[in-house]
């Protein structure tokens, strides 16, 4: 049996994205938060997450390197759609540095916005380690041993 853990002891990418949604929640709760998609007709303002990559590359023996890509998604409701989203952008570069998975902080890098067709895309990216643990199997008990000699 083969299962990842590491300091942080995140078990998979979904906990990353519910620290994230968690903390959109507590530092914005008068905005909605869709996850899986937005339905037509959705109320504004409203964010959307969205995973929009995941990797992971061996380094030394058992352990690896993951990273996660995230697009935020800000829909205003404001009349001046580009200052809202630039406003709100501003915000999510403060929120957003560190995002607690458990007893973990994780910090984003990589993190960069744009606003397209009056929605903001707020882009973040965390990379953390991972060590594979096996499942040690019972280790050989001692042997006994005889001794035959031709002689005897």
């Amino acid at each position: 049996m083969v299962e990842y853990k590491g300091s942080d002891n995140i078990s998979n990418i979904n906990d990353l994205k519910i620290g994230i949604n968690q903390l959109l929640d507590r530092k914005f709760p008068n905005i909605d938060i869709h996850n899986e998609k937005i339905e037509q007709g959705f109320e504004e303002p409203c964010f959307f997450i969205k995973i929009l990559s995941s990797g992971q590359n061996k380094e030394l023996n058992r352990r690896y390197n993951k990273n996660i890509s995230f697009d935020i998604h800000y829909f205003s409701e404001k009349e001046d759609v580009n200052s809202d989203c630039l406003s709100m952008a501003d915000k999510l570069y403060e929120v957003l540095e560190y995002v607690q998975v458990g007893n973990s902080l994780y910090r984003a890098n990589k993190m960069t916005h744009e606003v397209i067709d009056g929605v903001l895309h707020f882009f973040l990216q965390f990379n953390y380690k991972v060590i594979k643990q096996i499942e040690e199997s019972p280790k050989m008990q001692a042997l006994d041993k005889e001794v035959i000699t031709k002689n005897g």
